[in-house]
């Protein structure tokens, strides 16, 4: 393994395994040593380029944390600027998995899809944010969706189960669709993803999150980042996952995991796409901060693979970092107890155990290299 791969981390998935955990592997705790002793000031930054697929976001949640580390309060402008960014960013990674993520994963050409998302409003360098979204909902309505966005999500909200793997079909057969769209990779995926099951337990939410007894957790077990469980689950089981599906539930109700499957699953990041270039994207995602004691803070934020958290101790001068904890949303999604591993594990010994790995993995997008060892 090369120094950068063991440094960003690398999941193994096992296909079928009930004799041990489906997945193995992970990211390696790096930044406890990392961070120690640091200018606290030069974090965000540094965070911000190692964790490179989510930049925007652990760049934010970094920021929001040290200022309440240091008792510091947000100010009006301060929210609207990070909001904004915030929801810029989730749709540009929302539009990469769609037009780069899934062809390249599955050995497709994605030429066509790599320029299909350097078209898109929110990858655009000559426009400024504002632009950028503010453009974003015709550039749907013509290079994706083929409807205007708010017809598009009136036949969702009508049949949630149906809607989107029935507009794959549609769009799929129109002679004038733009190459690079995704619609066709979408309609090749629907059957089986909508085959395969991913019941889970009740889903990750902010509001429903004990973000003190969270950071308890992460003072009591050096591994809890690595290895996460809900605060209070004494024999954790059960991992709650997070992602753009949890927010399409809105509901940490466990009817809402239970129907779950790989295809709710993707086609939650285009929902949650054309719900950000709508009238309420910027309600979309829920973002905060708490002061946990003097030099102590927490911050959180909705980002495109999930729920992100960051923890910071500043040392007695407040200018140094004591301690710094980052909880990702992959350390959840890809946990050997959580939903994606007990679906690995319940898939059947016949069948295309490899492909349905890889597909899986696609759902729960997991922010590191995956590799789908050999069926047995």
């Amino acid at each position: 393994m090369t120094d950068t791969r063991a440094l960003a981390g690398h999941l193994r998935l096992h296909p079928g395994r009930r004799d041990g955990p489906a997945i193995s592997g992970g990211r390696p705790d790096w930044l406890a040593r990392l961070a120690s002793g640091r200018d606290a000031d030069t974090m965000p930054t540094l965070l911000g380029a190692l964790f490179s697929l989510c930049a925007d976001a652990h760049r934010d949640c970094a920021r929001a944390a040290l200022r309440a580390a240091r008792g510091q309060h947000e100010s009006a402008a301060e929210a609207a600027v990070a909001a904004q960014a915030l929801r810029l960013g989730t749709a540009r990674e929302h539009l990469l998995r769609l037009g780069h993520e899934l062809p390249r994963r599955l050995g497709t050409n994605a030429d066509a899809g790599a320029a299909w998302l350097r078209a898109s409003p929110p990858w655009r360098d000559d426009l400024d944010p504002i632009a950028r979204l503010a453009a974003l909902p015709a550039w749907l309505q013509q290079h994706l969706l083929g409807m205007s966005p708010a017809d598009w999500l009136r036949r969702h909200e009508a049949a949630p189960d149906e809607a989107v793997a029935g507009w794959a079909r549609e769009q799929a057969g129109r002679r004038e669709l733009d190459p690079g769209s995704p619609v066709h990779t979408l309609a090749a995926l629907a059957p089986l993803a909508r085959a395969l099951a991913t019941p889970g337990p009740a889903a990750l939410r902010p509001g429903t999150t004990d973000w003190a007894a969270l950071a308890r957790a992460m003072d009591a077990d050096a591994g809890f980042c690595r290895l996460p469980h809900r605060p209070g689950d004494a024999a954790p089981d059960g991992v709650p996952d997070t992602g753009p599906w949890c927010r399409e539930a809105d509901a940490p109700a466990q009817a809402a995991q239970a129907g779950a499957s790989a295809w709710s699953r993707l086609g939650a990041r285009l929902v949650e796409l054309v719900r950000l270039a709508g009238p309420d994207g910027a309600r979309r995602l829920q973002r905060g901060a708490l002061a946990l004691g003097p030099g102590d803070g927490l911050a959180w934020c909705e980002m495109a693979r999930g729920l992100l958290l960051h923890r910071v101790r500043l040392e007695t001068d407040g200018r140094r970092v004591a301690a710094w904890q980052v909880l990702a949303p992959t350390e959840w999604n890809a946990h050997p107890r959580g939903t994606l591993a007990q679906a690995l594990a319940a898939l059947p010994d016949t069948g295309p155990r490899s492909e349905a790995a890889r597909l899986l993995a696609l759902a729960f997008d997991p922010c590191v290299d995956v590799e789908v060892m050999a069926d047995a």
